[in-house]
């Protein structure tokens, strides 16, 4: 039955004698310098969570708060904003970038790229996102002339009869299978700057797969060859892309308590023509269809035609 309360400048203190009976006292103390507030920065966000897209979208209200239910959504699309400004500062894109997001589906990253690159950087984008689903791609495309971020459509078409004249950076996130492969053909072909991709279903190296190394009694159990498969095929398709030149990196994209599929590639240009290098790539990319008796990976054969 007793409390104290601390201010800057006195201390007031509460108590009951024996009886029961209150009491309060105050005494004056030495005013105490206040908290160093030097630390307390607002976290500095890539994306404005009031930009109107966002509410469209169903990821805010219309107050600009995140909704509960969108907030794996929004760390999301905050940590791939983190990696493609990362990448910029290795490799800067142009004054007016033309960049293809493969299987944009409803377009969340697409357009918090745009807004970035047009908003943050003050480039001259044109982003082209490319989505089979003719309805998401309609409703994407009214949801951009409608907040007027003009340089920014979607197209209804397959990957790979999307073949435009200039490509300076091509995304690929969560395409399926070996869509992810033909759009990081197209990348290469391109001679795209900067590639991202974030892999999805691998079925293509697990159908194939026929291990002869001694990891063969290990991949008996089918979850184990399933994993195996996954980290077998992203591992060759960044030695693919290092054979052309790239400079590649593998990581986890998010938590996978936000979403599964969170394995990401980069890869940045480099200089090409150093066949050593290139040549090594190629040669671990041979030693491990070897050991895990793969006939083809499928990027490989869209590189070599």
């Amino acid at each position: 039955m007793n409390a104290d309360l601390f201010a800057a400048d006195r201390e007031i203190i509460y108590s009951t004698d024996k009886k029961g009976q209150p009491q309060l006292r105050e005494k004056a103390v030495k005013r105490q310098p206040g908290p160093d507030m030097s630390h307390d920065r607002q976290k500095q966000r890539l994306l404005d969570p009031m930009a109107p897209w966002l509410h469209t979208l169903g990821i805010t209200n219309a107050k600009g708060d995140v909704l509960a239910a969108s907030q794996d959504k929004w760390r999301q699309i905050n940590k791939y904003l983190e990696i493609i400004e990362s990448l910029l500062r290795a490799h800067p894109l142009p004054p007016n970038p033309e960049i293809a997001d493969m299987g944009s589906g409803k377009g969340y990253l697409t357009f918090a790229l745009f807004d970035f690159l047009k908003n943050n950087l003050g480039l001259a984008p044109h982003v082209v996102g490319i989505e089979l689903r003719p309805k998401l791609v309609d409703f994407c495309n009214r949801t951009a002339q409608a907040h007027h971020m003009d340089g920014l459509e979607f197209k209804a078409t397959d990957i790979k009869d999307y073949q435009p004249e200039r490509l300076d950076m091509l995304i690929a996130l969560h395409a399926c299978d070996t869509a992810t492969d033909l759009a990081l053909a197209t990348g290469i072909h391109q001679n795209a700057g900067i590639i991202v991709a974030a892999p999805c279903c691998h079925k293509q190296i697990r159908r194939d797969m026929q291990t002869q190394n001694e990891l063969a009694p290990v991949l008996e159990h089918g979850i184990l060859e399933e994993r195996q498969a996954e980290i077998l095929t992203d591992g060759i398709r960044a030695l693919l892309l290092e054979s052309e030149g790239y400079q590649t990196k593998v990581f986890e994209f998010i938590s996978n308590d936000h979403t599964a599929k969170n394995v990401m590639i980069t890869a940045i240009a480099g200089q090409r023509g150093v066949k050593a290098k290139q040549r090594a790539a190629l040669d671990k990319v041979t030693a491990l269809k070897t050991g895990f008796g793969i006939t083809e990976h499928y990027l490989e054969k869209l590189l070599s035609e």
